[in-house]
């Protein structure tokens, strides 16, 4: 299976300088039972080889060489995808359609599953019933997330920062999708068009992580706490 990561966003949110991505912002890692920093590119694609997967798509803005260099620096087989202008994380994954033939595994640049078990999981549930797979954690602000609601074993409805919430299990940027998805993405972003596949009778099923199992780098003004997050993750395991 192949992989699609998506790091080619404006980053506004991120307050950060013209040439700075957020992407590559260090956090913590194992390497060789040692915690290192590492950008988070870096760790995403890593985390994602020990889980088999072996090829990467990289959606990078056409003008960031540093990203670029960065990244063919590594041990992967990593293939960029180019985009002309930031356009919404659902016109980003479209960016695939010509390159992915296959399910694949899609993941947001700046955000990691921290639990390599839990990962292993949705694969091993994507292999058994042949379905999406979608990363749900609990959250206290529902508003400001993609929101799943749940029906025992499967996922009835994704809404994207929903005004009125029906539930609070929020979408971590880590996704295992049906080829079929390119067939929806009529969006900015992403939710809509897995809820149409859902309307559309294409199951989805869901595995649950912790809060603390997921870090991601919305802004600026969190990135410490991503920083001590993933540091104190690793520790435990490591101390």
């Amino acid at each position: 299976m192949d992989a699609l990561i998506t790091a080619a966003g404006k980053g506004t949110r991120a307050n950060l300088p013209e040439n700075m991505r957020k992407e590559m912002l260090p956090v913590y890692s194992i390497r060789n039972n040692k915690i290192v920093l590492r950008p988070v590119l870096d760790c995403i694609i890593y985390n994602l080889n020990k889980i088999n997967i072996k090829k990467f798509f990289v959606i990078l803005n056409k003008n960031d060489n540093a990203t670029e260099n960065y990244l063919k620096s590594l041990n992967y087989n990593i293939e960029f995808i180019y985009q002309n202008k930031p356009d919404g994380f659902g016109k980003a994954v479209l960016l695939g359609k010509d390159y992915i033939k296959k399910d694949f595994v899609l993941n947001a640049g700046d955000g990691i599953v921290l639990n390599e078990n839990k990962m292993r999981l949705a694969i091993d549930l994507y292999k058994n019933k042949n379905n999406n797979v979608l990363t749900l954690m609990k959250v206290n602000n529902p508003k400001n997330y993609g929101i799943a609601t749940v029906d025992k074993d499967y996922i009835s409805k994704v809404e994207e920062k929903p005004v009125n919430p029906q539930s609070n299990y929020a979408l971590a940027a880590f996704y295992i999708l049906k080829n079929e998805i390119f067939n929806y993405l009529k969006y900015d972003e992403l939710t809509p068009a897995i809820n149409e596949m859902i309307r559309n009778n294409i199951k989805t099923n869901y595995v649950k992580i912790n809060k603390y199992e997921w870090a991601s780098i919305g802004n600026s003004n969190n990135y410490y706490k991503i920083l001590g997050r993933t540091h104190n993750y690793y520790n435990k395991l490591f101390p």
